[in-house]
């Protein structure tokens, strides 16, 4: 087909760096003959040998080039009309122009299903869709061109459709499938909402995948998995076996990640018998982590979690290649080398709660920043990386104020918000003007947006009073996740009302008995959760058939250096209730 071979130019060639003038010069001719003999021709036989030589120029990355041939006159013959504005919606994309893109495919009508275009077509609409973060007309038009890429063709486009369609959330997929209008696209929904559904049990899932091909036996998919799926039942093939817990038992951050783990333990036993043999070893006091490290390869385990402290973490990074895979359960100082390894680091990072932060002021529109923290050289360095990546993210950084301890918070908020400055053009009034002909009211600086606040319950419910007090009671103010104390406390939590912050999934579920009253215990009882959850999944993320886990913690994500981030569930206090801003785990 004609049209396939003129599209397929467009994977022809680069588009940056240094080129050899033997290479470019016999491609500027062929294009400068191309166009030459268009000139020469009329009707379709000159829009073609155009639409080639534009072709060609896309494939060399010759983006500005390829646009102005395409937009040169052409025949008006209808049928060149679906095959020019394909090739205008390649060069947009090309060009990063995806809302160009869209605006060129609703330029003609969609093919049906077996005419000249049709599949192009709905790659490029799907593709388009995607850019401008439209993910279910997405999902939609990518469904539409599998119907017909059986095989190793399709493994792109199916690829694309089921990582777009792993990152919905399960209630966006229940919505998902009540509005498809098509047998192939409810069935991939639904492929989804099963795998969705197993997502913390990988025997869940496999025998849900058994479930949902008898089900949809004629469907695309069930012919061809995506290829995460087919990959499933080797995952779990290659699970651990033997995992060594290492932890200080006998500290409370310790027993809480062993209780969160355990829990994780017996969840997984609730739906299979088949889970790993389980070692506890102790680093209660350990200032060299090696030899306890030792003697649980010695065991025989074919994974450790653990150790808990930097230090000892910092140890282990600096070891070298480790025998045995081990999630360690804290960041080390120095940045991990990406690519092969066997050391993954999960924790309960402040960086991740600050990105958090910065996400949701960014999303509110806001711009300038202020930041109230502790003074003390932790919370130092907390606001400096705050700063740094708010900057990095576009923000404007405006002011800052530390505060000492409990006692009156008066003057931190006078100093955020200016109000001494206020209260000292009064004084210069006073000194000139006789005080029965002065009235006054302070003013609070007007370049800030809004309000980092690094505090704890008990000094949050002075600071936040003090801001109004001030006359900020609009401005928004943002809190790391020890803002809330995880108790149910609405008489005293009315002075927090309208702070936001972001926290984990397991802080707003308050059902479970088993769940510490205190915030910090239950967050360290999230991680010991999802500690036991990513135990059969290290090897997917490291291969990247799984991007995400949705974990007690958070949305949980691996970069290359094989660090493990969350993404945390933002919330709000209301009527001195803590309150989710959307549903956790959704």
């Amino acid at each position: 087909m004609f049209l396939l071979a003129l599209l397929g130019f467009a994977g022809c060639g680069g588009s940056g760096g240094v080129r050899d003038t033997a290479v470019v010069e016999p491609a500027r001719d062929a294009v400068a003959v191309l166009l030459a003999r268009a000139d020469a021709a009329a009707g379709i036989e000159a829009g073609l040998l155009r639409m080639e030589a534009a072709g060609r120029l896309l494939g060399e990355g010759r983006l500005a080039e390829a646009a102005a041939v395409t937009d040169a006159a052409f025949p008006p013959e209808l049928e060149l009309a679906t095959r020019l504005a394909l090739l205008r919606t390649r060069i947009a994309l090309a060009a990063n122009d995806a809302a160009g893109a869209m605006a060129r495919l609703r330029e003609i009508a969609a093919p049906g299903r077996g005419e000249e275009g049709y599949i192009d077509y709905y790659l490029l609409l799907g593709d388009a869709a995607n850019a401008v973060e439209q993910p279910r007309q997405a999902i939609a038009a990518w469904t539409e061109a599998a119907i017909l890429l059986d095989g190793e063709p399709g493994e792109e486009v199916r690829r694309k459709l089921w990582a777009t369609l792993e990152s919905r959330g399960a209630r966006e997929l229940e919505e998902m499938a009540a509005a498809s209008t098509s047998y192939e696209l409810r069935g991939w929904v639904e492929l989804a909402r099963v795998v969705d559904s197993g997502e913390h049990s990988i025997p869940r899932q496999l025998e849900s995948l058994v479930s949902w091909r008898r089900a949809w036996e004629q469907h695309p998919a069930a012919r061809q998995l995506p290829e995460q799926l087919r990959q499933l039942e080797a995952a779990w093939d290659e699970r651990p076996r033997h995992i060594a817990l290492m932890l200080p038992l006998g500290e409370a951050a310790g027993a809480a990640i062993q209780q969160g783990f355990l829990a994780g333990y017996y969840e997984a036993l609730a739906v299979s018998r088949e889970v790993p043999r389980i070692s506890l070893f102790d680093s209660t006091g350990a200032s060299d982590i090696r030899p306890l490290y030792q003697q649980a390869v010695d065991s025989g385990a074919d994974l450790i979690v653990g150790p808990l402290f930097k230090d000892l973490v910092n140890q282990l990074l600096a070891a070298g290649e480790l025998p045995v895979p081990t999630l360690a359960l804290n960041y080390t100082d120095a940045e991990p080398p990406t690519g092969e390894g066997r050391l993954f680091q999960f924790a309960l990072a402040p960086e991740d709660e600050i990105d958090a932060v910065i996400d949701l002021a960014l999303e509110s529109g806001h711009r300038n920043a202020a930041v109230v923290y502790p003074a003390n050289d932790v919370f130092l360095r907390l606001q400096n990386i705050f700063a740094e990546r708010w900057q990095a993210r576009g923000g404007e950084f405006v002011a800052r104020a530390a505060y000492l301890g409990g006692g009156d918070f008066t003057e931190v908020v006078k100093t955020i918000l200016d109000i001494d400055a206020s209260e000292a053009r009064l004084s210069r009034l006073l000194d000139i003007l006789p005080r029965s002909n002065v009235e006054f009211t302070p003013r609070r600086r007007q370049d800030i947006d809004f309000i980092f606040l690094m505090a704890n319950p008990q000094v949050g419910r002075q600071i936040k009073p003090a801001l109004d007090f001030y006359y900020a009671e609009d401005l928004p103010v943002f809190a790391l996740p020890s803002i809330y104390d995880g108790a149910e406390n609405p008489e005293s939590n009315r002075d927090l009302n309208g702070v936001i912050f972001a926290d984990a999934p397991l802080m707003w579920l308050n059902e479970d008995p088993a769940l510490a009253a205190s915030g910090t215990e239950r967050r360290l009882q999230a991680m010991g959760i999802d500690s036991f959850r990513l135990y059969p999944r290290l090897g997917q993320f490291r291969k990247g058939q799984v991007t995400s886990l949705r974990g007690a913690t958070g949305e949980l994500r691996m970069e290359d250096n094989r660090r493990i981030h969350r993404q945390l569930t933002p919330g709000r206090f209301e009527n001195g209730i803590a309150v989710p801003l959307a549903q956790p785990g959704a």
